[in-house]
């Protein structure tokens, strides 16, 4: 679920105020550098690239090299995302902010599992068009879920969810700035521009 609060006419006694009044933007940017950061996972990513792997060997796709050479690169790009989390986790630890890394921890970090929810539709095969909603908890799609066998699902247990996941990371390059505002803050902070 995604959401907009827009507050007008706001009074807020001074003691309270976080920033320079009028410069809320830039609280809310040094803010949000923490949640696109803090939002990528690699070995969430990882966990679902061996559940797409072994969906792709049960329905036969391990023999077809597109297929195989696709998995491989997100393999090879969500390795390297994850040295530049590592990196990123190591300079937080020191106290530093991670700046414009995070902006690009949460575009390559949503564009990465975006494109392994498009795999898993294809290795799922036609279990991939079902939609069970019964087969998420509430909150959405959940990795290890597995709903009771008398709710009438179809197909394998790791084909579940794989509908409910492309349609609801559709909104990761949306959400805490979309991924075209990402890369203007990449921009300027890293390039100069």
């Amino acid at each position: 679920i995604q959401n907009d609060v827009f507050f007008s006419e706001v009074r807020v006694p001074k003691a309270n105020v976080v920033g320079k009044v009028g410069e809320g933007w830039t609280v809310a940017k040094y803010l949000m550098e923490f949640e696109r950061g803090g939002g990528v996972s690699t070995p969430g990513l990882k966990a679902r690239l061996g559940r797409i792997h072994a969906m792709a060997a049960a329905e036969g796709l391990s023999s077809d090299h597109g297929f195989m050479a696709r998995l491989s690169a997100l393999a090879i790009e969500i390795d390297a995302l994850e040295a530049v989390e590592l990196q990123i986790l190591s300079n937080l630890s020191q106290g530093d902010a991670p700046g414009a890394k995070s902006s690009m921890m949460k575009t390559v970090g949503t564009e990465l599992s975006q494109r392994l929810t498009e795999l898993g539709l294809e290795a799922a095969g036609v279990y991939g068009a079902a939609y069970q909603p019964h087969a998420t908890q509430p909150g959405g799609p959940t990795p290890n879920y597995r709903p009771p066998a008398d709710q009438g699902h179809v197909g394998p247990d790791d084909s579940l969810t794989v509908a409910a996941k492309y349609l609801n990371d559709r909104a990761g390059s949306i959400y805490a700035g979309t991924n075209e505002i990402q890369r203007n803050i990449i921009a300027k902070a890293v390039l100069g521009l």
